[in-house]
């Protein structure tokens, strides 16, 4: 049997079907609480992505995986704090920076854990006043605290922590759970963790608290402090040859760190939209798209379901229509790649669908 091949060469795919990034912030294997009778739901859609496409671990984290996907190799390396930082007016071009999340933790008789919708976004009031009372409690120490109008504050800390070899972790991944395991270690760690003790006590009482419990929502037990060690980046970091995505991308986000990638890399940031554009019926973006999701409760059967039937499943039926060229979902500790590619997609139909919660660790 003779076959015979035509074929022409493209630099990239066509630009009128593009990519999507899909990032789950905070959905980092739920821990429900055995005794509140909370049982998860299925999520059909993502069941499916999962099960169809090219899943590949990412140890550092969606913000990592996203450094080394658009930036070069130098800004790939930095700390998540010090990507953030770019983004982020008046900070010190040489002091190192952490990412200070609000967290409210629910203490028990003999635990301490992060509660299920403890990652907190403060107003833009709430953020100046602890700024305010920053700078005048801890003045002298060579802390200070700034405001970015997102869920993550930075913390900007003495020249002595610079280059410090400091593990920390993302809060996400502690949510429902006991937290000590994700606290900072490593040489330098204990001054970290001292000063972090300092602003729980700080916390404590605090007018933004007391008025947060007047009105009935949950209070600030702690800033976690993490993703950080080195100063802010600059723009000029990355080459003019540096793999920035073709075509041109637009992250929809309201989120500290892509702000700062953007103004390193060149994305274009607009507001997360509610959902997906109709639904996915006739969407075919012109650019290449990021959307960083987060479901800012606790996570249940109406936050997941929404998660799912806002995204998830729009986002599958759009590059099942050819939409989209490419959809990459990163949660949890996976990223998970689906391609057009008849001979892949006839392959992955026969992988046995699990449910999500046993496919993302």
């Amino acid at each position: 049997m003779r076959i015979g091949i035509e074929y022409e060469s493209h630099d990239r795919y066509d630009t009128t079907v593009s990519r999507l990034i899909l990032v789950l912030q905070d959905l980092h294997g739920p821990r429900p609480d055995p005794g509140a009778g909370v049982s998860l739901p299925r999520l059909p859609a993502l069941e499916q992505w999962v099960a169809r496409g090219d899943i590949a671990p990412t140890p550092g984290g969606w913000r990592q995986w996203l450094q080394y996907e658009l930036a070069d190799q130098e800004l790939a390396a930095l700390p998540a704090a010090s990507v953030a930082g770019a983004g982020v007016q008046a900070l010190t071009a040489d002091q190192p920076l952490w990412l200070a999340t609000p967290v409210h933790m629910v203490a028990g008789l003999d635990t301490v854990r992060v509660h299920p919708a403890g990652l907190l976004r403060l107003a833009a009031e709430e953020q100046q006043i602890l700024q305010d009372d920053f700078a005048r409690v801890f003045t002298g120490s060579g802390w200070s605290l700034h405001v970015t109008g997102r869920r993550e504050l930075l913390l900007a800390g003495p020249s002595t922590l610079k280059g410090a070899a400091i593990r920390s972790a993302d809060p996400a991944l502690w949510l429902g759970a006991d937290p000590r395991a994700g606290l900072p270690s490593g040489p330098g760690s204990e001054s970290l963790r001292r000063f972090g003790a300092e602003l729980e006590m700080w916390l404590h009482e605090h007018p933004v608290n007391l008025a947060r419990a007047a009105r009935g929502v949950l209070t600030v037990s702690a800033l976690w402090i993490w993703g950080g060690g080195a100063a802010v980046a600059r723009k000029g970091m990355v080459a003019a040859a540096a793999p920035v995505p073709a075509p041109a991308m637009t992250a929809w986000a309201d989120e500290l760190f892509i702000d700062g990638l953007a103004h390193c890399v060149g994305l274009r940031v607009e507001p997360l939209p509610k959902r997906w554009p109709q639904q996915g019926a006739n969407f075919a973006p012109a650019d290449d798209l990021l959307a960083v999701c987060s479901m800012s409760v606790a996570p249940d059967q109406g936050s997941l379901q929404a998660l799912e039937s806002d995204w998830i499943a729009p986002a599958l039926a759009a590059w099942r229509g050819g939409q989209l060229h490419t959809i990459t979902l990163l949660a949890a500790d996976r990223v998970v790649t689906l391609r057009r590619s008849p001979l892949r997609s006839m392959l992955r139909k026969f992988r046995r669908v699990r449910p999500w919660w046993e496919a993302l660790p």
